[in-house]
């Protein structure tokens, strides 16, 4: 039950502010590409000349009380505070270690002491997020060494401040500053819903552990993200900016940013629309998953306007149609719809609901192998407005749309079932609007016997949390559920679909960057064969050619879809289909994970 509450909040704000807000990215006339909380690590700045920053640090127009009515109000339900990033500096008052803000800056204030009392008042679960492996300002601190795979050309741990890496003790650091400063942040500040981990990169397993143990002991009640290694956690968190392809098995979270950074940077004004936020809040929901959206305060402690404008806007949104989301399940059909998303709402004692939110209008919106009987329909903003819906052969449903629905950002239409249990959806796979989606979640995967033709590296490289991504010899589902590892031509993963008609298609592969930054690569050579009435197989081979998305939202692990081809299919029916890479041009291309396969009919 301690989870419950994060199962339906759905939406949280992060909150990354420090000494790295002053310089906003910019450091001596240097502009940096990264992400602005890597501020130090980027140019290698020296301890001393980066801790001087702090005698500028006094953020006059910081208000824990507007922090937390601006979340409250774009509809949040929980905030996530950096008390501790990578530079080592503490973002409340510290007895551990005189570096931080309470006692290193002119400010002179504990701003978590004041959020932990402003949070209960507008109705939002206090998270704190604390670095326990990196920490530039401590000798010891968390550094994998030189042989390490870096994080975009930059050292992990300070090696600049501190380049004897043999000579690093992570123990010392993890006993004098890390779990000393945790007992304070886990008995100082009221109760704390989450304790936010990040980067396990030289944390033990035990070290791990007893930190599970401290948070078990001190805060019975708080949940710990899986950033905490080594399989503990309560949730998992999915990486920066990730999305899932498929609901997951337990409680998943994504942390995303509004712009390109976590900290604040000047220059950096590629905020996501209202819209953009809300599409990816809504996919979310639909994978029962969390979206915990980060705001970068400025120096003087407020949130960039266009910030505010944005979270505005949501807000409006989850005013009106947040019942939604909150609490809601995730999509039960088979796959994902171009048009929008499916949640569902099952409510003790009432009758089970769909709700469609609808990211793309069309005068027509089908739903395949729904079993439930449809009572009523409505537009969900005018309840006492019905929506035609009838079926049009088979189990496929057709809702049509209320012209008037076409100028609202992502409208909702809703059914009610007869039932008042999870619906009963038809397993079977079927094109709608002449398009066929084969997820690489719902194929079943088959290893053959030879080994990989392109042999992997040990480490195919860490992502932007220290996760590893160790490379394998046969093809899986990540957790994301995309197809990784897919290059052992031996490997296969097959759907099986029904096509009501004969006809051309036209076939897509649809990939995503399976590591945090990688760039979308093609090139691939697959093969895909389509069997089916005792007949023989129809066989594509083809070279993969394509780009990624330019609006893709997910800017970290970039998705994109290249052709392959066309083929014909003679008659109609039930078909078995299986795609395998033969051949991969590079090794970037291997990092290369299968969303979906599509075919459109031409």
């Amino acid at each position: 039950m301690r989870a419950q509450w994060f199962s339906e909040a759905r939406f949280g704000m992060f909150i990354h502010w420090g000494l790295y807000s002053i310089p906003g990215g910019i450091w001596r006339g240097r502009e940096m590409s990264y992400i602005g909380e890597w501020l130090q690590a980027c140019f290698r700045i020296p301890n001393r000349e980066y801790g001087a920053l702090a005698a500028r640090f006094n953020p006059e127009r910081f208000d824990a009380e507007q922090w937390c009515r601006t979340a409250r109000d774009a509809g949040m339900r929980y905030l996530v505070f950096s008390a501790k990033h990578h530079d080592g500096f503490a973002m409340y008052r510290s007895r551990v270690d005189s570096y931080n803000v309470a006692d290193a800056t002119p400010f002179g204030r504990d701003p978590l002491a004041e959020l932990a009392a402003a949070c209960p008042k507008y109705g939002l679960k206090l998270g704190i997020y604390y670095s326990q492996d990196l920490d530039w300002h401590h000798p010891d601190g968390g550094d994998p060494g030189p042989e390490s795979p870096k994080n975009h050309g930059m050292s992990w741990g300070n090696d600049w401040d501190y380049p004897a890496h043999r000579g690093k003790r992570f123990r010392r650091y993890f006993e004098e500053k890390a779990i000393p400063q945790l007992t304070e942040l886990l008995t100082g500040y009221g109760p704390v819903g989450i304790m936010w981990f990040d980067c396990p990169l030289t944390i033990s397993r035990e070290e791990s552990g007893r930190i599970v143990e401290l948070v078990r002991k001190l805060q019975p009640d708080c949940l710990i993200n899986t950033r905490i290694g080594h399989g503990f956690g309560d949730y998992g968190s999915y990486g920066d900016n990730q999305l899932p392809a498929a609901p997951p098995e337990g409680m998943w979270e994504t942390p995303g940013t509004l712009n390109r950074t976590w900290g604040f940077k000047w220059n950096d004004h590629d905020w996501k629309t209202p819209g953009e936020v809300l599409s990816l809040l809504a996919s979310l929901a639909e994978k029962d998953t969390n979206y915990l959206l980060n705001v970068g305060p400025m120096p003087d402690g407020s949130f960039p306007p266009e910030t505010v404008r944005v979270l505005r806007e949501t807000g409006k949104w989850l005013e009106r149609y947040g019942f939604a989301v909150y609490g809601c399940g995730a999509n039960p059909f088979q796959c994902s719809f171009d048009w929008g998303y499916v949640t569902v709402e099952q409510r003790p004692g009432k009758r089970t609901r769909l709700h469609l939110i609808i990211r793309e209008f069309r005068p027509e919106i089908r739903l395949y192998g729904l079993e439930e009987v449809v009572v009523r329909c409505w537009d969900a903003a005018e309840p006492e407005c019905p929506v035609e819906f009838g079926c049009s052969g088979g189990r496929c449903l057709t809702i049509r749309l209320p012209e008037r629905l076409r100028a609202r950002l992502l409208p909702v239409v809703t059914l009610e079932l007869a039932c008042r249990n999870a619906p009963a959806v038809c397993t079977d796979l079927v094109p709608l609007d002449h398009v066929l989606r084969l997820p690489a979640a719902r194929g079943t995967i088959r290893h053959g016997q030879r080994e990989a033709a392109v042999e992997p590296a040990e480490l195919r490289g860490l992502g932007a949390a220290g996760e590893r991504h160790p490379a394998v010899s046969h093809c899986c589902l990540d957790r994301t559920g995309n197809l990784a590892e897919w290059h052992n031509p031996a490997d296969r993963i097959e759907w099986e679909a029904y096509f009501p008609e004969e006809g051309r298609y036209r076939v897509e592969v649809v990939t995503v960057s399976g590591i945090h930054g990688a760039a979308w690569k093609t090139g691939q050579k697959v093969e895909l064969a389509v069997s089916g009435d005792g007949g023989a197989a129809n066989v594509l081979v083809a070279t993969l050619n394509g780009r990624p998305d330019p609006s893709a939202s997910d800017r970290c692990y970039i998705r994109g879809s290249a052709e392959a081809g066309t083929l014909s299919l003679n008659g109609a029916g039930r078909r078995k289909i299986s795609l395998r890479m033969l051949d991969c041009p590079d090794r970037e291309a291997l990092a290369m994970t299968l969303a979906e396969l599509r075919l459109v009919r031409l």
